[in-house]
């Protein structure tokens, strides 16, 4: 296993500019039934310690592949626009640790778009989403059909590349920016913490698997990650420490949740799961069938699941409304403090009202499925889907407004909307900034 350590200084650094990315709900209560990391599946190869051994090659040394300019797959047609420093921020995946999937002070294209720039990279897709934070764009590259992956910090405006990464297994989810470190992991089981001013590693960890990761949550020093190997995972952000794992039943997808002290995460077992911040299991919910996402707002949880279920859970594990429709709902709902927006597999994207559950409008415009998380900003619903398209519909109506084709599926990348753009990837190995 290899793992790198920052400097006593950059440590040092870190720590005294500690603060909290995620914005917090309310927590829940239950009985504890489980010790922290007691059922893992997967072990590092090397037992944690809270201050791991600095490696033999130091992190100082670790060069990232920078590319000063960008690369000539990139198409530097943006002019006159904001800074990207005053660009509305999505530091995680949907914008914040509950996984609103809504932001109401970005600004995202209304009439119809074309492609202001684009990124291609080494790999042969982009199935992660981007996140947005202190005017940098960050996306990772791979997919299934790739023997590797790479990490790119990218000026929002132009396109232009400040730095790559290039790691051994493809990036398939977002990252989490915070402190000035972006974590995420790849397919092979590393999960990386690397510093964003030049993208050389902090710390690594190896699980010593093939397992994938979700998009983390970062609060404090806590990094709450699940894997396809099921367990959840708490590593300390500062020095890349294992404090524990919480093992489910089944392969983990969707990215947790956090509110309040707890973490919250569906599990191809059909449950969703709460647990402490300090590891101890607090609840789960059956849900009927293998658990797709989960969305926190208000007090109240929004999962999706594969038997064609929307399901409101209250923060005690106690269901408010369940709704069936023809298709399963297959990722991360949006959630305003009125709405929650779900896309399924058979194509539809639905628009739910949060207190009741009922339906308010559908969009059928889709030939491929839904099967990436929306975002709304604007009052817009934004959306990709696996017939190649990128659909913006009007949150109060599901009105059409725009559709732009890329060239492959839209499975699993959610957008990111700021500065009158809307960025996202496709399998086609494209990452696409769009305006009007």
């Amino acid at each position: 296993m290899a793992r790198k350590r920052a400097s006593r200084r950059r440590f040092l650094a870190a720590v005294l500019g500690a603060s909290t990315v995620g914005l917090s709900g309310c927590g829940s209560d239950g009985d504890a039934t489980t010790t922290p990391g007691d059922a893992g599946t997967a072990t590092p190869r090397d037992t944690p310690t809270d201050t791991p051994t600095a490696s033999a090659t130091p992190t100082d040394t670790a060069e990232p592949t920078d590319t000063a300019e960008p690369t000539d797959t990139a198409e530097q047609t943006a002019t006159a626009t904001p800074d990207a420093s005053s660009f509305a921020s999505w530091p995680t995946f949907m914008r914040n640790d509950e996984r609103w999937g809504h932001h109401p002070d970005a600004t995202g294209p209304q009439e119809e778009v074309s492609a202001d720039w684009t990124k291609q990279f080494d790999q042969d897709a982009v199935n992660a989403t981007p996140v947005l934070a202190d005017g940098t764009l960050y996306i990772g590259a791979g997919g299934a059909g790739d023997d590797d992956g790479s990490f790119h910090a990218l000026n929002p405006v132009t396109g232009e590349t400040k730095w790559s990464k290039d790691v051994a297994a493809p990036v398939t989810s977002a990252a989490a920016i915070d402190r000035g470190f972006a974590y995420f992991g790849t397919t092979d089981g590393v999960f990386y913490a690397l510093n964003t001013d030049d993208g050389s590693v902090f710390w690594e960890w190896d699980l010593g698997s093939t397992e994938d990761f979700t998009a983390p949550a970062v609060v404090d020093r806590g990094v709450y990650v699940g894997s396809s190997g099921s367990p959840i995972y708490k590593f300390d952000a500062l020095d890349g420490g294992l404090e524990w794992n919480q093992s489910t039943y089944g392969s983990i997808t969707a990215p947790p949740v956090y509110a309040d002290g707890t973490v919250y995460a569906t599990s191809a077992d059909q449950e969703l799961y709460a647990v402490s911040d300090s590891g101890d299991l607090q609840w789960t919910v059956d849900l009927g069938g293998s658990a797709n996402g989960v969305a926190h707002r208000d007090r109240r949880l929004f999962v999706t699941s594969e038997n064609n279920r929307l399901t409101q859970v209250n923060v005690r594990g106690s269901t408010g409304w369940q709704i069936s429709r023809r298709d399963a709902f297959a990722a991360t709902p949006a959630v305003t403090a009125q709405r929650v927006f779900a896309g399924t597999r058979g194509g539809t994207l639905f628009a739910f009202d949060v207190g009741d559950g009922r339906e308010l409008w559908r969009v059928t415009e889709p030939s491929g499925g839904v099967t990436a998380a929306p975002v709304v900003a604007d009052g817009t619903v934004y959306v990709g889907a696996r017939d190649g398209s990128v659909y913006a519909v009007t949150a109060e109506t599901g009105d059409l407004k725009w559709s732009f084709a890329t060239s492959n599926n839209i499975e699993a990348a959610a957008p990111v909307v700021a500065g009158g753009r809307v960025y996202i990837g496709s399998q086609d190995g494209t990452l696409y900034a769009l305006g009007e």
